[in-house]
């Protein structure tokens, strides 16, 4: 008996194994992509927070610190979807100046630009600078939280070593 090609049972098992290590490799690959998107923000908030230091610096009063982003002498790298002078709109992440961090940014009285993601229910977590030496002996580290103690978030946040005990406006 000469048999051409395979049985019925045998392409069931090859697709039931692929289809276990697909899934077991797409979550993975879900927080790298996540991972990928945090880190564009972070260096968007230097950027940012940089510009903001450099509109403060040698200025005074009530004019030192830039209410809106149009103020900053910054090329905006991602995507803009929207710019509402105190907020940054693109696809990811939600931008904002004066947030509510109280932290200033060092040498200035101005506080820093915080992201948040804005993913819809998979992640909610919010990127900021607090200025100030925690516990780690690092100083200007950036601390990360998610508002509604979305595991994913967090998840996010612990994997890029963040601090993440803390919330803008808290104090180390």
């Amino acid at each position: 008996m000469n048999k051409h090609g395979f049985t019925l049972m045998e392409l069931l098992i090859v697709v039931l194994i692929i289809g276990v290590l697909s899934s077991l490799a797409l979550p993975q690959y879900m927080r790298s992509i996540e991972r990928s998107r945090a880190t564009e923000a972070m260096s968007s908030i230097k950027a940012l927070n940089d510009a903001v230091y450099a509109y403060a610096a040698g200025r005074s009063g009530n004019n030192a610190c830039p209410t809106s982003f149009r103020r900053l002498v910054v090329s905006f790298p991602a995507e803009t979807l929207n710019d509402d002078g105190d907020t940054i709109t693109t696809s990811n992440f939600i931008y904002r100046i004066n947030s509510a961090t109280n932290a200033p940014i060092a040498g200035t009285d101005c506080p820093g630009v915080t992201a948040q993601r804005n993913a819809g229910d998979t992640f909610d977590y919010v990127i900021w600078n607090p200025y100030l030496a925690g516990n780690t002996g690092r100083s200007r580290i950036l601390a990360c939280y998610s508002p509604s103690s979305n595991a994913a978030s967090q998840g996010v946040c612990d994997s890029l070593d963040l601090v993440t005990d803390q919330t803008p406006g808290a104090s180390f």
